[in-house]
């Protein structure tokens, strides 16, 4: 499954004015001569799969084109159970577990970032995902396409946040993070979701008859949750590079950017008839 990494270049260019790590802020000048900085595009999930890290550096507000990415770093994951797991570079940048490593509900993982003399953590407890009991569609005549609607029991207690991937015929159609739809549970903590459209409202991905659609419900932390929210609150201001940008939360330490999380998954199909 895709990470973050094609909203990398957003984020960096978003908190070049102004950074915040999970304890301090971080003034930076804007231009090309601005120190670089690690950032992180980090997860692990509960499916058994390739776990993708990748790594690059900050650049300046007005750099052109992709940002530099880290090589030669010494990158592992480990838990709170005494297990860890080494993460090999597959290309530049781009830090993979075995595929046969799936995370666990309730379990805590810390990745560590070994680069340039440096020691980079960030921390992450897997929080549970509901079961998605049946999708249905509805169509949208504004758009001209089928909108999904989930349909699931919401656990009790308040504190769940979640985030939803959308795949259409194989491809996945929500790759970046502004595509997403994320949400907490404040106002339906315990409910019967009944009809939950999971695609935001302002994107149309173009569903139409004989499409088959899976969704993929992420559970998520609120430390994703706040920063996900700030890339999505950044992207749509069409103010990049004219303001400071609003904080955007980090949970790396060492003043890097970007975010490491854990999310638990599930998974439901449906064919558009």
């Amino acid at each position: 499954m895709k990470t973050i990494e094609s909203v990398l270049k957003l984020i960096v260019v978003a908190l070049t004015l102004l950074l915040v790590s999970c304890e301090e802020k971080i003034e930076l000048r804007v231009g090309e001569k601005s120190e670089p900085y690690l950032v992180v595009d980090g997860m692990i999930t509960s499916e058994a799969t390739e776990h993708v890290v990748n790594l690059s550096l900050s650049g300046g507000f007005y750099l052109d084109g992709e940002t530099p990415r880290v090589s030669d770093a010494h990158v592992s994951i480990h838990d709170n159970l005494g297990n860890e797991y080494p993460l090999r570079e597959t290309f530049p940048g781009r830090y993979v577990t075995e595929s046969d490593v799936a995370g666990e509900v309730g379990v805590t993982y810390t990745l560590t970032v070994d680069y340039d003399g440096r020691i980079y953590e960030a921390s992450s407890t897997m929080k549970r995902v509901p079961e998605i009991d049946s999708l249905s569609y509805r169509w949208d005549n504004y758009f001209k396409s089928y909108r999904i609607l989930l349909y699931g029991q919401e656990p009790e207690g308040k504190g769940d946040n979640y985030m939803w991937h959308l795949y259409k015929n194989g491809e996945h159609v929500t790759p970046v993070l502004n595509l997403v739809q994320v949400v907490n549970d404040e106002f339906l903590d315990g409910n019967y979701i009944k009809g939950f459209e999971v695609e935001t409202w302002e994107h149309n991905f173009e569903f139409q008859k004989g499409d088959t659609i899976e969704v993929a419900m992420h559970s998520i932390t609120r430390e994703a949750f706040d920063f996900i929210s700030g890339v999505f609150v950044e992207y749509n201001s069409g103010q990049l590079g004219t303001r400071p940008p609003a904080n955007i939360p980090s949970n790396v330490s060492q003043g890097a950017l970007g975010l490491f999380h854990a999310s638990a998954v599930t998974r439901k199909s449906i064919v558009i008839e």
